[in-house]
């Protein structure tokens, strides 16, 4: 049994929403009409293609609200989603309703779409459980960051003490890693503060953003810190052994507390690792406690055995630091870019129009991509042409309103049409333009050569698309 049926991804125009059991063929999304049918929803997947040149002309999503034969009474659950959740997941319950599938899959369906219905129902309160948490857990984030920052300061004191001492380059790694920790700090500190105070006529949407900038800036200096490292140790190994002075007690205890105060911060951080300033300072301890761990081992190896393993055991640092926050800059960069939103999220958005008011006829398209951290969310809808003005400005309004209020959502648009048989494409200016396919590079070398131009392919399919600048 397949997980998942299709959404479009954000940032696309919206495909009907697929209600009924798990398709067997995922290239093709099955179709339903109002009323949905909340006993065979399934959860979304990613699947689903971007639209083709001759899909355009198409009307996209078509969920009427007019036909609420079947819906409750219950505003707040007006499709009783609730009483389709699957409680029983236990072995038994699942061998008993499917005796010929797997039970894995099953159950991770099952839990996915709980989670699914759950998030539908709850969106209506994420506001208010967004400022809830922001009370609760805003000071414990300060803290982390700020906290993280001293411990940072007073660590690389330590180990620079440590490093000069026994002359290890090991450690002077663990001692480089630990400066650039401080002013990598320094800068997260300081784009977190500026994210906090908008300069609304400077910035008429805020400084988000700033932040996602402080985590990108903060991966690109730690990134120069590995390669100077790897050139640092490189050198060494080819300059042959050299003498060294023999280890001392109080350098290694110095190294030992740096390896439990970062411990420590790491644990506080991890707990608050769905906050973008706290997770970028968990990674940062975590990646310390295993540098500093190796480069002590290394360093002892190093001067008691074999002059090589000590920087050899530097390069094997500053890879890792290097791997570490050049995959943390690209897991942030798309962020920046306009990712496109999860599916399930577009789910949730549509959800919400279908139940926001009964004169809402059909959504038309729904976007939602990154801007920052959160996400801006377009949304089309459509009302009878007969709506007085004054009626669809107020329920457009009340509707963005609605999506501005999801935790994840920095700002909504949405736009009240009459009808939607025309192009998304003929409301603003086209992304891209068509482009004929080229010739193979084989064909294309061939003609070059000859002096003679490339023949031009008549009545070919468009295939491919240009970014205008």
């Amino acid at each position: 049994m397949a997980d998942s049926s299709g959404l479009p991804t954000a940032g696309q125009s919206a495909d009907p929403i697929s209600t009924s059991a798990p398709s067997n063929n995922p290239s093709t999304p099955d179709t339903i009409h109002e009323p949905i049918q909340a006993a065979d929803i399934t959860p979304a997947s990613n699947f689903a293609a971007a639209p083709t040149p001759t899909d355009e002309k198409k009307p996209h999503i078509t969920l009427s609200t007019t036909d609420r034969s079947n819906t409750s009474s219950n505003p707040e659950d007006p499709y009783s989603l609730a009483r389709y959740k699957r409680e029983a997941l236990d072995k038994r319950s699942l061998k008993a309703d499917h005796p010929k599938g797997k039970q894995r899959p099953i159950k991770k369906f099952y839990n996915r779409q709980n989670e699914l219905i759950e998030s539908y129902l709850q969106s209506a309160d994420e506001e208010a459980m967004e400022v809830e948490d922001q009370a609760e857990n805003g000071p414990k984030v300060k803290f982390a960051q700020r906290g993280s920052f001293v411990v940072n300061v007073c660590l690389f004191i330590i180990q620079l003490y440590a490093a000069v001492s026994t002359k290890s380059l090991s450690l002077f790694a663990t001692a480089a890693d630990a400066f650039m920790d401080v002013v990598s700090s320094t800068i997260m500190l300081i784009t977190t503060r500026m994210a906090a105070r908008p300069n609304i006529v400077k910035y008429p949407v805020g400084r988000r953003r700033m932040e996602i900038m402080g985590i990108i800036l903060f991966c690109a200096v730690m990134t120069l810190l590995a390669v100077e490292l790897i050139i640092e140790s490189a050198r060494t190994l080819a300059s042959g052994p050299k003498e060294t002075e023999k280890l001392q007690i109080i350098p290694l205890v110095f190294v030992g507390v740096a390896i439990g105060s970062k411990s420590i911060m790491f644990v506080y951080c991890f707990a608050l690792r769905r906050y973008p300033g706290a997770r970028i300072f968990m990674i940062d301890h975590r990646n310390d406690i295993v540098v500093n761990i190796f480069g002590l081992i290394m360093s002892i190896v190093g001067q008691r055995l074999v002059y090589w393993v000590d920087p050899a055991g530097a390069i094997c640092i500053a890879t890792l630091i290097l791997y570490s926050w050049v995959s943390t800059a690209f897991e942030h960069v798309p962020m920046l870019v306009g990712e496109s939103a999860p599916t399930d999220f577009i789910n949730k958005c549509v959800y919400l129009a279908v139940t926001h008011d009964d004169r809402i006829t059909k959504v038309d398209t729904v976007r939602a991509y990154h801007a920052g951290q959160h996400y801006y969310v377009e949304m089309d809808i459509i009302m009878d042409e007969e709506t007085p003005l004054k009626v669809s400005h107020d329920v457009s309004q009340e509707l963005q309103r609605k999506l501005e209020g999801f935790s994840d959502v920095e700002r909504a648009f949405v736009h009240v049409d009459y009808e939607g048989n025309h192009s998304v494409m003929e409301e603003h200016k086209p992304p891209y333009e068509i482009q004929a396919p080229k010739q193979p590079l084989f064909n294309r070398l061939k003609f070059w050569k000859t002096g003679r131009d490339t023949p031009q392919i008549e009545n070919a399919p468009p295939t491919g698309i240009l970014v205008q600048a």
